[in-house]
């Protein structure tokens, strides 16, 4: 398994990065980069701590000890393990404050290693070459070094009013072809923590008007010649570990992605050229990565209700009925979210490539009510701490001679240490009073998806067209027959194909 010390040394490979408006030589060392990178190489070090090994890793069917990263969950137990080991990541990398570590980001790729040959037979220009044998070996690759593959997905806004605006998007797109593979110019709008990865995951979500030219899903590493990484300014507090205990941890960069005449060897294309296949899928490639987003949603809510009682006890009011009945609240969010979590594992089914899947829908609109809820529950932790969230001395404040009575006199409560209240207020104001606080709620907004495209991707499930098995008490209530046959289910009600189906509820629940 890596060490976070090989994963820093593979950083200095000579890519391109820019940060606001510097040019990084070294993602490891630079002052923008160096925190984030520090945190993700404390992500490969857990799992060589000994009290972690059980949680962390496994041993695989050949007798080697691997990260959980790479774990295939195949029963409902199996999930389960995979969630603890998620949620072991999330509370020792500061509660949800590193949210795309390199589980999350290799997670999305399941999805082509579950069912890899659609992605083949349904690309279009590729003069028949058979691309399943490349993915199963990027798995491989990726699974022998331990690495982590960033995804790329998301394309430039364009003007929606221009029905040609799509053929004149910058976007990504295929600009020649050979026996050595794809030629790609354009851009990639957002991806996060490009800058710190092994590799660049290239994908795309479906846009109506969307080009053959434009579909593409395959890898690339960061220091391929022609590739650019546009990153936004820093919102990192380096070297302030006490005065940000988060803020100092780093910052993921969302980032721009330029891709000058970037050669993609055949060997790392896992599909092109098919919009319809790109209007079925990548959503069902994300589906992964959004049962791990309510797992990390989970641990923050639990970290929500912790911060408040800790803060209305340091201050006094934790006593106050109505104080209670607010923070009631915070347990309510906490334990329905974990109520979204569980359901999805206990209701989750298999897939065509023999996985464990969770229930889809019931993480989707788990992470649904997290977005619509969120807003408030962060007014109620600052409103519940008041002045404490954000008037309070600075750690060389606190230790003047001079101002150290006056200081800790005000912040002396009915129970606890003064200058534990500093801490908790830090955590407080980094996390919901700051700009790298105010990026992560932005992030999980927008996460894959954000929350409108959630209840419209949501009605493209198999299940819930009017054909599928959501309506099977309906239609038994009324009398209504069933359809007799798939062909009649897919011209009256929906356009799946089989093998997207596949991937949204088992057969017995299937349209």
């Amino acid at each position: 398994m890596r060490t976070g010390k090989e994963y820093l040394a593979a950083l200095n490979d000579g890519r391109t990065v820019w940060v606001g408006d510097e040019l990084v030589e070294n993602v490891a060392t630079h002052p923008k980069t160096r925190a984030y990178a520090r945190r993700l190489a404390d992500f490969y070090d857990l799992h060589h701590r000994p009290e972690l090994q059980d949680a962390m890793t496994f041993v695989d069917e050949e007798g080697v000890r691997r990260s959980m990263t790479w774990f295939q969950h195949r029963s409902k137990e199996d999930l389960r393990r995979k969630r603890r080991y998620m949620e072991t990541v999330l509370r020792e990398l500061g509660g949800g404050a590193t949210p795309r570590t390199p589980d999350v980001n290799n997670y999305v790729l399941l999805t082509y290693v579950d069912d890899p040959e659609p992605w083949s037979s349904q690309s279009v220009g590729t003069d028949g070459r058979d691309l399943t044998e490349g993915i199963l070996d990027f798995w491989h690759e990726v699974r022998e070094a331990d690495l982590n593959t960033t995804p790329a997905f998301v394309d430039p806004q364009t003007d929606r009013s221009r029905d040609a605006a799509q053929a004149d998007s910058p976007a990504l797109q295929v600009v020649g072809t050979s026996d050595e593979g794809i030629t790609v110019r354009g851009v990639k709008a957002i991806s996060t923590g490009a800058a710190f990865g092994d590799w660049i995951h290239i994908g795309v979500f479906y846009r109506p008007g969307i080009l053959p030219e434009q579909i593409i899903f395959g890898a690339v590493k960061p220091n391929t010649p022609g590739v650019t990484i546009v990153c936004r300014e820093s919102n990192v507090r380096d070297g302030e570990d006490v005065e940000h205990p988060l803020a100092s941890q780093g910052d993921e960069l969302d980032s721009v992605i330029v891709f000058e005449d970037v050669l993609i060897p055949w060997n790392r294309v896992f599909h092109i050229g098919n919009p319809k296949h790109t209007s079925l899928y990548p959503q069902r490639v994300f589906d992964w990565l959004h049962y791990q987003a309510l797992v990390r949603q989970m641990v923050r809510a639990e970290l929500m209700l912790g911060l408040v009682l800790l803060m209305t006890e340091h201050i006094g009011t934790y006593q106050l009925p109505p104080v209670q009945t607010r923070i009631a609240r915070f347990a309510g969010f906490h334990q329905t979210i974990k109520a979204h979590v569980i359901a999805s594992e206990d209701e989750g089914f298999t897939t065509p490539g023999g996985l464990y899947k969770p229930n889809v829908l019931m993480f989707d609109f788990g992470r649904a009510f997290y977005l619509e809820n969120i807003a408030g529950m962060v007014h109620e932790v600052i409103d519940l701490a008041g002045r404490a969230s954000l008037i309070f001395p600075t750690e060389g404040q606190w230790q003047r001679p001079e101002l150290r009575p006056w200081l800790e006199a005000l912040q002396t409560g009915p129970v606890g240490r003064p200058h534990d209240r500093l801490k908790i207020s830090r955590v407080i104001r980094d996390l919901f009073l700051s700009d790298w606080g105010d990026r992560i709620s932005t992030f999980e907004n927008f996460n894959g998806t954000p929350l409108l495209a959630i209840r419209t991707l949501t009605m493209k499930r198999a299940e819930m067209s009017p054909g599928g098995s959501m309506a099977d008490l309906a239609r038994k209530v009324c009398g209504i027959e069933p359809a007799r046959d798939a062909e009649e289910k897919e011209t009256a009600y929906t356009a799946q194909a089989d093998y997207a189906r596949r991937q949204d509820a088992s057969r017995k629940g299937a349209s």
